[in-house]
């Protein structure tokens, strides 16, 4: 069996350390193996193309969370796995994970009152003004007269030397912050990483301090500047179903919402001055927490199920350090069928082949082209996650109880929407460069000759929108691997031509499956580099970090000190 060679190994181990692409401060005591020709090989489009045409048929009616089409899925996803000799790498030696959910609906809901200590009373209304949720487990949830406090952008993190609550106890009261990260300065050029959004900056971290810190609640000011989105895509889905962890989170909120730029300029007002004021104010370091002289009421009646999604979880034992681990994850919900279209006479399958039967396909891809190679050193884990189009919740599970300590798992390589217009000359790591994942990836692409470009729009979040979140959460460098933009043959406004014809006609739609002709080149370039980056770090002991500015460093730091690393 001939052997491709390997990489010089100076300028491979240049890839990590410090979350640069400069010297590694200390040199693994084993070395990547190189990859076998049969290895790639595996690695085509008929491969590729039947698990997403099987996936993305009507038999498994969308594939969504909970639904027999979903445990179609994960039956054929299981099959598929123990075809290729994986064993179930589930807790109970299975390929089975339950993940246990509890959908709420909002039946009924008051005004959000506002009561300042001297002016009129402000009623907010529900969607045209805000949206509200709850943690708790429950069918009724309220806040009576709750005080307020402005939080600014509610942000701890010391890599930065910012703390915006500066010590003041918060608890029992709701929180009044901004999303997004405080701007960067002339002094500062690339404070909270400039024009890229940092977890700091993200509503889900902003809700996780308020937790943390015992408050009764949180309440997120809405721009579209720094939320990215207009205020429609929450308010479009206040009234359905909330779909989360059964468990509630440890210290649970009462309320969750968020307010539009107009509300928050009359809460502004009623506390004496105005939300550009409060933007000024949040974007210093010697910002303190500000109790307003408003309270706030709402009461919501919701309606509760319990339900199981399903993880698919299969690995490869490592040969010599089977107690560490690299995991490739994919997501293989989508969105179900819509009955009443279906009664109708119309085709209301939500099909999802490019999200995420593509990302399935390419894992299992993947899985392939390792079994047919010599068994890395490390464990190898791939795992179909339940539930992301649910807010990620199926990753978020699997980090709560993981099978392989996070602490122990070197990676994360996350394949999610996969690239169905072409091949390209580059390729996109989502997040790549808030770790040393990003030399790394250089190497993999190389091995393809392909170059690594940078997110064209990282204030967008898109690190934070899919399920490498739940281990980077974790401590866990991770990556998205994503389709490049520069197409060979094509135009350059091709890339963008493609992206806004999917955003219109085909995401979460029913348009999502595959059609004649569809391209398949970029989606091979695209797994085989995905296997060559999982494939460095499963047969070395290469290891990764965060860059120290992350907010992500310190619970990796933390993690390994528990397990005594």
């Amino acid at each position: 069996m001939r052997r491709l060679a390997l990489l010089p190994i100076l300028f491979l181990f240049a890839a990590c350390g410090n979350g640069s692409d400069g010297p590694t401060t200390t040199s693994p005591d084993i070395d990547p193996a190189p990859i076998s020709d049969d290895a790639l090989a595996q690695i085509d489009s008929t491969t590729l193309y039947t698990h997403i045409a099987e996936l993305s048929s009507d038999e498994y009616e969308g594939r969504g969370t909970g639904t027999p089409g979903e445990q179609k899925t994960i039956e054929y996803i299981a099959e598929q796995m123990e075809a290729l000799g994986l064993v179930g790498g589930a807790e109970d030696g299975s390929f089975f994970q339950a993940v246990p959910l509890r959908g709420s609906t909002i039946t009924q809901i008051t005004p959000l009152t506002l009561t300042p200590e001297n002016g009129e009373v402000v009623e907010l209304a529900f969607v045209d003004d805000f949206i509200a949720s709850t943690d708790l487990d429950a069918s009724a949830a309220s806040i009576e007269s709750a005080e307020l406090v402005f939080v600014g952008y509610g942000i701890t993190n010391p890599g930065y030397d910012w703390d915006d609550f500066k010590g003041v106890d918060v608890t029992g009261k709701i929180l009044v912050g901004l999303v997004n990260d405080p701007p960067a300065t002339e002094d500062e050029p690339d404070l909270f990483q400039a024009d890229t959004l940092t977890y700091n900056g993200r509503w889900t971290y902003k809700q996780e301090e308020a937790r943390r810190r015992g408050a009764l609640g949180v309440l997120l000011i809405h721009t579209e500047p720094t939320a990215s989105y207009p205020f429609t895509v929450l308010s479009n889905s206040a009234r359905g179903e909330d779909i989360n962890l059964q468990e509630e989170p440890e210290g649970a909120l009462e309320f969750k919402g968020w307010i539009t730029e107009q509300a928050a300029e009359q809460l502004a007002g009623m506390a004496g001055t105005t939300l550009e004021g409060w933007f000024e104010q949040a974007a210093s370091r010697d910002f303190t927490p500000q109790e307003l002289p408003v309270t706030a009421s709402v009461s919501m009646s919701l309606t509760t199920r319990t339900f199981e999604g399903t993880n698919v979880i299969g690995k490869i034992e490592g040969s010599s350090r089977a107690d560490e681990a690299i995991i490739y994850t994919a997501h293989h919900d989508h969105l179900g069928k819509d009955d009443d279209l279906i009664a109708a006479g119309e085709d209301g399958i939500y099909n999802g082949a490019v999200d995420n039967a593509s990302g399935v396909s390419m894992m299992l891809t993947i899985a392939k082209a390792f079994m047919a190679g010599e068994t890395p050193a490390r464990s190898v884990y791939f795992m179909t996650l339940s539930a992301e189009e649910s807010g990620l919740l199926g990753s978020k599970h699997y980090a709560l109880y993981p099978v392989m300590p996070l602490a122990k798992t070197i990676a994360n390589v996350n394949v999610d929407s996969g690239n169905l217009n072409g091949a390209t000359e580059d390729i996109v790591g989502i997040g790549a460069e808030r770790s040393d994942m990003l030399g790394l990836l250089r190497q993999a692409a190389e091995g393809e000759g392909m170059t690594v470009t940078m997110d064209s729009n990282p204030n967008a979040g898109s690190f934070f929108r899919s399920d490498q979140l739940a281990f980077a959460r974790g401590g866990v460098p991770a990556i998205f691997i994503e389709t490049g933009s520069h197409y060979i043959g094509k135009p350059e406004a091709y890339a963008e031509e493609v992206e806004a014809e999917y955003r219109a006609n085909r995401y979460h739609q029913v348009a999502d499956e595959l059609t004649e002709g569809m391209p398949f080149a970029g989606l091979v370039q695209q797994t085989r580099v995905a296997f060559r980056l999982g494939h460095m770090l499963a047969t070395s002991s290469l290891r990764p970090e965060w860059k120290p500015s992350e907010a992500f460093a310190q619970t990796r730091a933390e993690s390994e000190a528990a397990a005594g690393m």
